[in-house]
């Protein structure tokens, strides 16, 4: 009796020993996946190409830099069994793709005629050597002309002249109001197909939408930020 016992319990020790070790094993393909992970980190900032700008340069680089680490983090997941790991690769991703949207948004805002580094940077022609050159000009006076009537300031474009873009709802954060979009192209913006966290003009635009719909929206710029002016469920 005591002999088959022992030998029950060997057995399912072996039994479970033979189970921790087949968890323990990487999942098929991982090396292969990882050796591809490091290929891509080290050609991503060999082959790219500076502006020569320090600030677009910058946003590029850690653009790279961001995207290097979704790229590991999603090979974690899809091959790594530790649950603290995942955990680590998880927010990895939560975090990375959030300083990308903001960082693509600069991007966006850099291409506009009215960008400024600085909120107090003064407006061109505003600069110490232009106002010397201003007062050479009034030591010697010239004939006046009646100034021209000022040109009245353009409005914002309406909500109904932005073009309606199609795209997916990753999340709605109502505290912030702001809006994660999964969404295409956004032509009056300049903008490529993405995945960015908005601003919306109005609150009200949150209610009835959430994670996992499909819903056409516009996007405009307000108040020099970029937000959502409308949104609704695709049909």
């Amino acid at each position: 009796m005591k002999l088959l016992t022992a030998t029950l319990t060997a057995a399912a020790l072996t039994l479970v020993g033979a189970v921790v070790s087949a968890q323990a094993q990487p999942s098929k393909g991982a090396p292969a996946a990882y050796e591809r992970v490091r290929e891509v980190m080290n050609d991503r900032f060999k082959d790219m190409k500076l502006a020569g700008a320090p600030d677009k340069d910058f946003a590029a680089l850690l653009i790279a830099h961001h995207e290097d680490l979704i790229f590991l983090a999603r090979t974690q997941l899809e091959h790594g069994a530790d649950e603290q790991l995942r955990r680590v690769a998880q927010k990895i991703l939560d975090e990375q793709q959030k300083q990308i949207s903001e960082l693509k948004e600069w991007q966006v805002r850099n291409r506009q005629a009215d960008y400024r580094a600085r909120l107090d940077q003064p407006p061109h022609g505003s600069g110490p050597l232009d106002q010397r050159g201003t007062q050479t000009a009034q030591a010697a006076p010239a004939p006046t002309a009646p100034a021209p009537a000022a040109t009245p300031a353009q409005p914002a474009s309406p909500a109904s002249q932005a073009p309606m873009v199609s795209g997916t709802v990753e999340k709605v954060d109502t505290a912030q109001n702001k809006i994660t979009l999964d969404h295409g192209a956004i032509p009056n913006l300049n903008m490529d197909a993405m995945t960015m966290v908005f601003r919306v003009q109005d609150p009200a635009l949150l209610k009835g939408v959430k994670a996992g719909d499909k819903v056409q929206f516009q996007a405009d710029r307000v108040n020099g930020q970029i937000s959502v002016v409308s949104i609704r469920k695709a049909r």
